[in-house]
């Protein structure tokens, strides 16, 4: 028996890196899993069905409410339920590190649209489902960034702060319901944004690593899969009493 059993777990941004080790970590604890991206996620699906568990694959622009609310429906007809809606999505590997004089408001919009708007319309989403069964787990994926700003992508930090406001104000409307709220705040981590993202950058020639692991107070780097255990803690009912909080996953950069 996984601590998930016959748990219905939508995931956004689960095709690939960390949305994508969420699905087959939680497969493992016997959660059932909606893939939900905007790419094809038919090879997520695959791989939830080898860790021993149902998936279905259901493509979602976060930026479209009607896309989730779809989403929503499609996990509930499949399914029967939904408990626990994992915000994943985002942008973050296509980003240059730049001042933020030269963003521009189209730039900054479509951030925000993404990675704040994205959760927005999701938890909308959601919501009617969890208020029928009077329970629910929702988990925002934030940045330890907001922790300590980092120069040169203005609009990502203020994205994932808000993310975290969001969670705080919507933790209190939703409490009523049996319904908790909390947010992750990874540090960076090897997926295949993560990667991109390194590759990419222009203001540092060097590679993260080089700079974060001296910092951490467990020396290695981060990858999708050391998220998981913390995802599905805060998906069970071991984390029934904990709500609007944010947990720091950076291997101990901020000490938060």
């Amino acid at each position: 028996m996984g601590r998930l059993n016959g748990k219905v777990v939508i995931i956004t941004g689960a095709a690939q890196g960390i949305g994508e080790a969420f699905a087959v970590g939680f497969a493992k604890q016997g959660a059932k899993i909606v893939i939900a991206d905007v790419l094809d996620g038919a090879n997520a699906v695959e791989n939830v069905k080898k860790a021993g568990s149902e998936a279905i694959y259901v493509k979602t622009d976060v930026t479209c409410q009607e896309q989730c609310n779809a989403m929503a429906k499609a996990a509930f007809d499949a399914f029967g339920s939904v408990d626990v809606m994992i915000n994943n999505a985002g942008l973050f590997g296509g980003i240059v590190l730049r001042p933020f004089t030269s963003l521009t408001t189209e730039e900054w919009n479509r951030m925000m649209q993404v990675n704040t708007g994205g959760p927005f319309h999701c938890c909308k989403a959601v919501f009617p489902y969890m208020k029928d069964q009077m329970k629910g787990k929702i988990i925002n994926m934030s940045s330890e960034s907001i922790l300590h700003g980092v120069p040169g992508m203005l609009h990502y930090v203020a994205s994932k702060g808000a993310v975290m406001a969001l969670t705080r104000g919507l933790a209190r409307e939703v409490g009523d319901f049996g319904i908790n709220v909390n947010t992750i705040a990874p540090g960076f981590t090897h997926s295949a944004g993560g990667n991109n993202f390194d590759k990419n950058k222009e203001l540092i020639d060097i590679p993260l690593e080089d700079i974060l692991t001296p910092q951490k107070c467990i020396k290695r780097e981060s990858v999708p899969e050391d998220l998981v255990g913390l995802a599905v803690f805060l998906a069970s009912a071991d984390s029934d009493f904990i709500t609007g909080q944010m947990i720091n996953h950076d291997g101990g950069i901020c000490l938060y």
